[in-house]
């Protein structure tokens, strides 16, 4: 199974989908992510050892190491 280098997401609940899919290493955050959001992200998926960058005018969560779900 091939991993996708990046998807990109509208909403934190597709964000969320995404990263937890396991088929992604990369997530562009592509809506205007608030204080309150962005700190939501930071606290569920960096504690977890994902990094969050900023690229433009949006936000890249990367994920390193996460295993890929059983299908």
């Amino acid at each position: 199974m091939k991993q996708h280098l990046q998807k990109t997401a509208t909403s934190y609940v597709e964000a969320c989908q995404l990263l937890r899919s396991g088929h992604v290493k990369t997530v562009r955050l592509n809506w205007n992510v608030g204080t309150d959001e962005f700190f939501r992200i930071a606290s569920d998926w960096c504690d977890a050892g994902a990094r969050i960058k900023k690229d433009g005018e949006h936000f890249i969560i990367s994920i390193k190491g996460f295993p890929i779900p059983r299908q």
